[in-house]
């Protein structure tokens, strides 16, 4: 219990003096500059009490959602197929490594010459960011895999989806969800930022137009939302995952 309440303690903290910080910060300095924590409040409560968070909320998770889950799904095939081929390693890994290595902001102007402004360019940008993440993650789990585990298994009689439920994922699990957790996290940065240079609705949006009509406490307020939805893929949606994961890995 004292180790628990310890491990909360030092966290909460730390967000304690994050925000005395900030209040003396905005003391010093003019609202435009650095609102204060309870006008940032006061901006979130007002969009909250508008409809205007939610709205712009549920679309922003269901870009999020599209993109996220495209491009897991893509790294993950795509990673199982080249862990079992060097030849199509060889011809993967450049284009990915492009797609993984070029700056989002340059995937963001060519998608918007693509494909102009719309959801289309914040969803195809993430994807590409994304899914290059979680194919090496998986590519590398496929390459630490006991060889001779692979082989028994065969010799046991288990082919196609079998060996993926039996064998291959509970042993890529911890890299699947290493991977997963970057590309989460990376998903989210980029989606918003996708949204904050080409699309009229969403949280990216948003706090676009705070930018321009100066209203710093609510652009302030929008961060924080973003701040929101990177905790929520990673404490709601990959903390359930990991568990399961690991009961999956006891079971196997």
């Amino acid at each position: 219990m004292a180790t628990g309440a310890r491990r909360f303690c030092w966290p909460l903290l730390g967000v304690l003096l994050l925000v005395a910080l900030w209040s003396l910060l905005a003391a010093l300095y003019p609202p435009i500059l650095v609102p204060s924590p309870m006008a940032v409040l006061g901006a979130l409560g007002r969009l909250a009490a508008t409809g205007v968070l939610w709205q712009a909320l549920g679309l922003t998770l269901l870009r999020l959602a599209a993109a996220f889950a495209l491009g897991s799904v893509l790294g993950v095939s795509l990673g199982l197929l080249a862990g079992q081929s060097d030849a199509l390693a060889g011809l993967l890994r450049p284009g990915l490594g492009l797609a993984a290595g070029a700056p989002p902001i340059a995937w963001i102007a060519l998608a918007l010459i693509w494909f102009g402004t719309g959801s289309l360019t914040p969803i195809v940008v993430a994807v590409l960011v994304t899914a290059p993440v979680v194919f090496d993650a998986t590519f590398q789990g496929m390459r630490a895999l006991d060889r001779d585990l692979l082989t028994m298994a065969r010799a046991f009689g288990l082919r196609g989806a079998a060996l993926l439920r039996e064998l291959y994922l509970p042993a890529l699990a911890p890299h699947l969800l290493a991977g997963l957790s970057v590309g989460a996290a990376l998903t989210v940065r980029i989606g918003v930022m996708g949204e904050f240079l080409a699309c009229d609705r969403g949280v990216g949006s948003a706090m676009a137009l705070a930018r321009t009509q100066l209203n710093t406490a609510e652009v302030v307020a929008w961060v924080l939302v973003a701040l929101a939805l990177l905790w929520l893929s990673e404490g709601v949606l990959l903390g359930p995952l990991a568990r399961g994961a690991a009961a999956w890995r006891q079971e196997a």
